[in-house]
């Protein structure tokens, strides 16, 4: 395959590692409210707003996984893992 097409996969899987750190945003702003949320909080459907970014973040270690695979078959198929896909050289 082309070298091309292997630099569109290693930036595939830099946005896929992107997506996975983005995803702890909601759960990080829900913490600012408090480790423990008090009844008023929860009233306001914190609590709700929690879980959500909770179960945002429960899929993360297939993403990972997923991210470390690709990363394997790059460094497999060309040498070079492509982790910094724009400081690769294939």
């Amino acid at each position: 395959m082309s070298s091309r097409w292997w630099r569109s996969l290693a930036w595939a899987n830099f946005v896929l590692l992107l997506a996975a750190a983005l995803k702890f945003i909601p759960i990080g702003i829900s913490l600012t409210h408090g480790v423990a949320l008090n009844a008023d909080q929860i009233a306001r459907g914190l609590a709700d707003e929690r879980a959500w970014a909770l179960d945002l973040i429960s899929d993360t270690p297939y993403l990972l996984s997923a991210w470390i695979l690709v990363a394997l078959l790059l460094w497999c198929r060309t040498g070079d893992a492509m982790i910094r896909p724009w400081r690769s050289e294939n």
